[in-house]
C-alpha cells in the first residue's frame, strides 16, 4: 500500500513538473512574440510620423513623385461625379459588386468570380486646399478579397484593425441553389448569371460595397500616374500603406498605447515564464539526487 502510493505521488509530481517547464517555455516564447508585436507597432507609428500629412492639391505630376504621399480629408466624386451601386441603388464616390461561387473539391475551396461590376475609380480625398486622386485597389484590406491570391490577402495597411471607408449594403449567401436569395435571384432574372452557373456551388455570395461621400480618410500610397493622365495615390505592388477612416494623430496614439501594452505583458509573460522554468530545473534535481 505504501509503494502504491509512493508511486502515485511521484506519478502526479512528474505531471505537475512537466506542466510546469511545458507552461514556462509557453510564456517565454509568448513573451518573446509580444515584444516583436510592440517592437512593430512602434515602427508603424514612426513610419505614419515620417510621412506626414501634405496638402491634397499639393501632389502634381511634375517632376520625380516620392515613394509615398500622406493626405488626410473626406472622399469625394472623381472626375466623373457620383455613382450608383448596381443592386442597392446607393449613390457613392466608388462601389464594386461581386458574386462569387464556392466549391468544395478535394476539401478545398474552389472560389469563381461570376460576376463583378464598380464604377468611381478613382475617387477623390479633399481637404481645404482641394482634391488628390485616390485609386481603389488602395482598399483592399477593406473590402471582400476572397477572389485575391494569397499573398494578396496578407497586405493589411499599417493601423489596421480600424474604422475603414467601405460600406457593405448587400451581403448575402445562399446555400440552396434551388431557392436563391432576392439579390441573386435579380441577377439571374436581369440575364447577368446563368442559373446553371450557381447550380453545382456549395454556396453563391453576393456583395456590395460603396465608399459614401463625405467619409473622413486617411491615405498614406504611392503616387503614380493614374488612368486618364491624373496623378494619384494607390496601393504599392510592396511595403506598408495606410487607408484608415481616422485622424493620424488618433491612428499614432493607438499604436503607442498598443506598444506600451505589449512591452509590459511581455516583460510579465517572460518573467512568470523564467519562475516556471526555475522551479521545473531546481526540483528536476532535487529529484535526481
Amino acid at each position: 500500500m505504501a509503494l502504491d502510493t509512493y508511486h502515485r505521488g511521484v506519478g502526479v509530481l512528474s505531471i505537475v513538473l512537466a506542466t510546469t517547464g511545458f507552461f514556462g517555455c509557453a510564456l517565454v516564447v509568448l513573451g518573446a512574440i509580444m515584444v516583436l508585436l510592440a517592437v512593430k507597432n512602434g515602427r508603424d507609428r514612426w513610419w505614419i510620423r515620417r510621412h506626414a500629412v501634405s496638402p491634397c492639391a499639393a501632389l502634381r505630376p511634375v517632376g520625380k513623385l516620392p515613394e509615398r504621399y500622406s493626405v488626410y480629408g473626406r472622399t469625394v466624386p472623381g472626375r466623373g461625379g457620383l455613382v450608383v451601386a448596381a443592386l442597392s441603388g446607393a449613390e457613392a464616390v466608388w462601389f464594386r459588386t461581386m458574386v462569387c461561387s464556392f466549391v468544395m473539391v478535394d476539401r478545398n475551396t474552389r472560389t469563381t468570380v461570376l460576376w463583378e461590376q464598380s464604377g468611381g475609380d478613382p475617387f477623390g480625398v479633399a481637404d481645404g486646399t482641394g482634391a488628390v486622386a485616390v485609386a481603389a485597389p488602395i482598399l483592399q484590406g477593406a473590402t471582400f478579397s476572397s477572389h485575391l491570391p494569397v499573398w494578396a490577402r496578407t497586405r493589411n495597411p499599417v493601423g489596421s484593425p480600424g474604422p475603414v471607408p467601405t460600406r457593405t449594403v448587400v451581403d448575402e449567401t445562399t446555400r440552396n441553389q434551388r431557392q436563391p436569395g432576392p439579390w441573386l435571384r435579380q441577377l439571374i432574372e436581369r440575364g447577368l448569371i446563368p442559373q446553371d452557373r450557381v447550380m453545382h456551388a456549395d454556396r453563391v455570395t453576393v456583395i456590395e460595397e460603396i465608399v459614401p461621400p463625405g467619409i473622413p480618410l486617411h491615405v498614406i500610397g504611392k503616387p503614380e500616374i493614374l488612368a486618364g493622365g491624373v496623378v494619384g495615390l494607390t496601393l504599392p505592388k510592396v511595403g506598408r500603406y495606410l487607408a484608415l477612416s481616422r485622424t493620424p494623430a488618433e491612428t499614432e496614439r493607438i499604436l503607442a498605447g498598443d506598444r506600451t501594452y505589449g512591452m509590459g505583458c511581455a516583460v510579465w509573460a517572460t518573467l512568470v515564464g523564467v519562475v516556471c522554468l526555475a522551479v521545473f530545473a531546481a526540483v528536476a534535481i532535487s529529484i535526481t539526487r
